[in-house]
């Protein structure tokens, strides 16, 4: 019984920049996923919406419970999913920043929470061009053309936003940084 008290557990990515970051992706989809936010941002930010228009996916993913206007049920799954992939993306990749320089400085690990983003955008941005394409029925060109607009518009929103995730990245311990330092 001793030797089980003994035993610590360390789950995956509970690092607190790690935490810190996929909070931050998870705000940042459940803030579009609202309606007057959405609705906000459109209005105040029309030139946002013109690859939109020619089917590219518009900003990050958001995360709602019901469907958005006349999108229907397996919209809003493909939506939610392409938020799931947005956090696990981006936590990811802070993880594996932090398990491979954990004695960074605080320049780098806010570039690497940067990037963070700027991948998660382009990875759910991807899946989203994607979904698009299957519901205009697009050819192989047209499924090619799809996935990289998303991903390189979902990394440009991940470019704009990526200051808050890099803010978020400077989380943490900064004891056990100096001490891994020397």
């Amino acid at each position: 019984m001793r030797q089980l008290t003994r035993l610590r557990i360390r789950l995956p990515g509970t690092e607190p920049a790690v935490a810190a970051v996929a909070g931050v992706c998870l705000l940042l989809a459940l803030l579009l996923g609202l309606t007057p936010v959405l609705t906000s941002l459109t209005a105040h930010e029309g030139m946002a919406l013109v690859p939109s228009a020619l089917g590219a996916p518009f900003a990050l993913p958001s995360l709602r419970a019901v469907p958005l206007g006349s999108t229907g049920w397996p919209h809003l799954l493909c939506e939610d999913f392409a938020a799931a992939i947005l956090v696990t993306v981006a936590a990811l990749r802070m993880r594996r920043h932090l398990r491979r320089r954990p004695e960074a400085r605080r320049l780098r690990r806010l570039l690497a929470g940067w990037t963070a983003l700027i991948a998660a955008g382009g990875a759910s941005g991807a899946w989203r061009g994607l979904v698009a394409a299957r519901m205009v029925d697009a050819g192989p060109a047209g499924w090619l053309t799809y996935g990289v607009a998303g991903a390189a518009l979902g990394a440009a929103w991940g470019a704009a936003l990526g200051w808050l995730t890099a803010l978020a990245a400077l989380t943490g311990p900064e004891r056990a940084v100096r001490a891994a330092r020397g």
